[in-house]
């Protein structure tokens, strides 16, 4: 469990820690010096349970709010600290707000410093607090009266977190392993430790983790969680690791990175988030407002872009993306604070909807579709209706990582949800299964319609049909606001339709052309009068072929009317051009193809050279380059220098 203080300066937290663990958490010599919390500290005492319960203790001055921000953004119970003789003041205020924002379930106020102050006041100062947590989800928070002087009231406070010690529930072991750093130190004889809290999964002594998101691998040589050494580190501890890397430096790690299990390691510029604007900023929020982002334990400069509209009033929420200034590690329903570019003051924050938000089309409406279907609360929910809005296919793998899910929940997800899953390197992508056989049914469409529009023709090329393809699914698109994807996702979801008909027998490959079973090529009567006489020709040259001025003059035709004319048979499967001017019948090549397999067969070192393939074949040094070069190009040879080997 991890308790942080929050409040106004000098209103008594490190006393509080100090008095309730025995740690002064003041470790800086100018902490000492000036009496004043600068930066994070830290403390751990036994409260009950089977591990000590950490302490946060937060700056409160207004200049360190960056510094608190780090140390709450991930917290089971926050002590706000509030001193009888002040009552709330401006930094109560704003870490209120901040707790609120962060999404803070559970806290306690603490009024301190009673022993300074009359039973009236401290009465005044109880009312004035209860007043400021009303519009607040803490508005219930218990409170209790202390002096860390008279020592008052401290007995039943630790009664009252011992009691939420052993009620608190540890944090989930699901998903990857994400922990905010926000410490990073050497230590004499271990080396590199740092410091943070862990979001989610877990992580054992030996794992292997990389430091997000600049991407440097490490490893993990020993644990201490909750102060205790260990060697598991699990969501919702305090731990600190000592790490181990051969590229791995001190000075590529600082507060505000990221320690990730490599597949969570997915840096990104760009946020799509709900944002709520503070109800006391002082004016609406516009769009582009440039802002500092707190997310972990990162500060970054962002700008905010607006979806759907032009400004954004106090009080209210609306959906947005932050643009950054550089790339971080971030996940959906990560909370964040924002605060102006000169961090002077708070406001507002949000959760994250979508991590891996487009640069383009934001505020389309097919994409705020999308954010509404991510910002429901269940994956299961969410991934239906994305694929439901998604008819030509989605990103698993960034949704399964946008949840944080791990590759077995991730797998049985997608079964439940009876998705169709394309492996499409880089991606992943899956398709509903009505979706999927929309597909299929669009490229046997396609190919029927093919043949309607040419009867001559065995049937179109694959890219032909996966374009053909494309427009039937787009056409059905226009009437539900869905769009398409990315072309290369379109044509890696077409072609395993054109695959799985043709596995299922539903599409039949010819040479190179796909057509349906039932479906044979009819050409026209001049053509087919014409493709006879080029074929008895071809086939009495023998091995040796006319080249296309020949076959012209023999046929009494234009030469550029017949290389029209040889192109299109080729496409269609009765021919092979082998050079741009040379022809063959299919049968043929097979047969000069046997004389390069015999070659090699018989050779120790199974290769042969151009010579050797001349002489076996018969038919001159020119033509046997001709034929050799068709057979690399056709997978049949492989050159080598000065020779060549079959690859089958």
């Amino acid at each position: 469990m991890i308790i942080a203080t929050a409040g106004h300066v000098d209103h008594g937290k490190t006393s509080l820690v100090r008095a309730l663990t025995g740690v002064d958490t003041d470790r800086l010599e100018d902490e000492k010096r000036r009496g004043l919390t600068i930066d994070l500290g830290f403390a751990y005492v036994d409260l009950g349970g089977d591990e000590f319960t950490g302490f946060v203790d937060v700056p409160g001055h207004d200049r360190f709010v960056r510094n608190m921000l780090a140390g709450v953004s991930r917290i089971d119970l926050a002590l706000l600290v509030v001193a009888a003789d002040d009552g709330p003041m401006p930094q109560t205020r704003e870490h209120l707000a901040i707790l609120d924002l962060l999404g803070a379930h559970r806290a306690m106020v603490v009024l301190t410093k009673i022993d300074r102050v009359s039973p009236q006041r401290r009465a005044q100062a109880g009312a004035e607090i209860r007043e400021l947590l009303a519009p607040t989800r803490f508005r219930d928070a218990p409170m209790h009266a202390v002096s860390t002087v008279s020592l008052e009231g401290l007995d039943d406070l630790r009664a009252q977190l011992s009691a939420a010690r052993l009620a608190h529930q540890d944090g989930a072991a699901d998903g990857h392993f994400r922990l905010a750093v926000d410490r990073c130190f050497a230590v004499a004889g271990a080396g590199l430790v740092v410091t943070g809290v862990v979001l989610s999964g877990q992580a054992h002594t030996g794992d292997a983790l990389i430091v997000s998101p600049q991407g440097v691998a490490a490893r993990i040589r020993g644990i201490h969680a909750q102060q205790q050494a260990a060697d598991t580190a699990r969501a919702g501890q305090r731990c600190a690791l000592n790490l181990t890397g051969a590229d791995l430096r001190r000075s590529d790690i600082e507060r505000g990175q990221w320690l990730v299990a490599p597949p969570a390691h997915a840096p990104t510029e760009r946020l799509d988030a709900q944002v709520t604007v503070l109800a006391d900023a002082t004016r609406a929020l516009a769009h582009f407002t440039p802002v500092q982002v707190h997310i972990g334990a990162a500060a970054i400069g962002a700008r905010i872009a607006l979806l759907t509209q032009r400004s954004v009033e106090p009080g209210s929420t609306c959906l947005a993306q932050l643009v950054l200034e550089r790339p971080i590690s971030a996940l959906r329903g990560d909370r964040f604070v924002i605060r102006d570019p000169a961090a002077q003051r708070t406001l507002g924050g949000g959760v994250v909807i979508d991590p891996f938000a487009p640069a383009r089309g934001r505020a389309r409406a097919p994409r705020l579709q999308a954010l509404a279907a991510m910002s429901e609360t269940t994956p299961e929910l969410a991934l239906a209706a994305l694929l439901h809005g998604a008819p030509a296919g989605m990103s698993l793998d960034r949704f399964d990582l946008a949840w944080n899910l791990s590759a077995a929940a991730a797998a049985s997800l997608h079964d439940r949800l009876a998705v169709h899953r394309l492996v499409a390197p880089p991606a992943v992508i899956g398709l509903s299964a009505t979706a999927w056989q929309h597909w299929q049914d669009a490229v046997r469409q396609a190919a029927a319609d093919w043949h309607a529009a040419h009867p001559e023709q065995v049937g179109p090329i694959e890219q032909l049909l996966i374009q053909a393809a494309r427009a039937i699914v787009v056409q059905g698109l226009v009437g539900v606001g869905a769009e398409m994807p990315a072309a290369a996702q379109v044509r890696a979801v077409a072609a395993a339709a054109i695959r799985t008909q043709a596995a299922e027998g539903r599409l039949v490959r010819e040479g190179i052309c796909l057509r349906l079973p039932d479906h044979r090529a009819v050409l026209a009567p001049v053509d087919q009068a014409l493709l006879d006489r080029v074929v008895a020709m071809l086939r009495e040259a023998g091995l040796r072929p006319p080249i296309a001025g020949e076959l012209a003059a023999a046929l009494g035709m234009e030469r550029a009317d017949l290389l029209t004319f040889l192109r299109r048979m080729a496409a269609l499967g009765h021919l092979l051009p082998v050079a741009a001017n040379r022809y063959f019948l299919p049968d043929t090549l097979h047969d000069l193809a046997d004389v390069a397999q015999r070659l090699a067969a018989a050779a120790a070192d199974g290769s042969f050279d151009a010579a050797e393939y001349r002489d076996a074949s018969g038919i001159g040094r020119n033509l046997s380059i001709e034929v050799l070069e068709f057979l690399d190009r056709a997978g049949v040879t492989r050159f080598l220098p000065n020779r060549r080997r079959c690859m089958a």
